[in-house]
């Protein structure tokens, strides 16, 4: 493994035969098949793979690849500290959002990460130049591959809003658009009141309420808990964050806040779920 950067890391890796990895990620990894193929495995359910293929694969050892021809993986590691670190110029908290927002919305199941051609093309020709920086290794390469890895974000998350929202129909188009906002920014209390979202969405404060409500079928409060809880609820099971961790990122007080937030809406708490994984 090379690490371009402390706080995030990319590997190229060719197995006869699927090894489970040590890995001490916070999120994630970005699969890319460079050669070969065979079957994407979670949960005893199989998926065929071949070059050029795109995959997700938690830190839980619930995935694996059944290797029917010698295959070539280019690994992209996501964690939280490299869309937080101070030392960055650019601000990338709101791409932290973005991890949160695939772990709480991406199905987990065997099978390509994106789904819409187009998208898959265009995550193709980022990874290319990530696997080119990589190849390249000059001054320059890990700026680019940072820079990149914000756009490979942006676009799984684009695939994963549409197939959400294509399975709802909402008549009202701002409304989209703000629970997308909420999504993208569930990890920004300041840019969830009320208050600010009425401002920015150009409704009457003491009319948002009952619009979103009215168009969503849900009280706005419980829509921002279930969302979180959705997020929590997926990284118990495909993380290795400490529960702890989660709770504050997510704003509750602290894990037993979120215990009991978890029981009230799952019936079973956070150690419960992680355990159900580990079996």
């Amino acid at each position: 493994m090379e690490q371009l950067h402390d706080t995030f890391a990319i590997e190229i890796a060719e197995y006869e035969e699927w090894q489970h990895r040590s890995r001490k990620n916070n999120f994630f990894e970005l699969v890319y098949i460079l050669d070969g193929n065979g079957f994407h495995s979670v949960n005893y359910v199989d998926y065929p793979y071949q070059e050029n293929g795109i995959f997700l694969l938690p830190t839980a050892k619930c995935h694996q690849y059944i290797i029917k021809k010698p295959t070539k993986f280019l690994f992209v590691r996501f964690t939280g500290s490299y869309f937080v670190s101070s030392i960055n110029q650019v601000d990338y908290s709101c791409w932290f959002s973005r991890l949160n927002f695939i772990m709480g919305n991406h199905n987990h199941l065997s099978g390509e990460l994106i789904g819409d051609p187009d998208d898959r093309k265009q995550l193709k020709r980022l990874l290319d130049i990530i696997l080119y920086e990589y190849n390249r290794k000059d001054i320059c390469s890990s700026f680019i591959i940072q820079n990149t890895l914000v756009s490979v974000l942006a676009v799984i998350c684009r695939n994963i809003q549409q197939r959400e929202w294509n399975e709802r129909t909402f008549n009202d188009e701002k409304f989209v658009d703000l629970l997308n906002f909420i999504s993208f920014n569930i990890l920004a209390p300041e840019k969830l009141s009320v208050k600010f979202l009425a401002n920015k969405f150009h409704l009457s404060e003491t009319y948002f309420s009952e619009y979103f409500r009215r168009n969503a079928s849900e009280r706005f409060q419980d829509y921002v808990l279930k969302s979180k809880l959705r997020i929590a609820q997926s990284r118990a099971k495909f993380t290795d964050s400490p529960i702890q961790e989660i709770a504050l990122e997510l704003g509750f007080t602290d894990s037993s806040h979120l215990n009991r937030m978890m029981k009230s809406r799952f019936g079973k708490g956070m150690r419960e779920i992680r355990k159900e994984m580990q079996k």
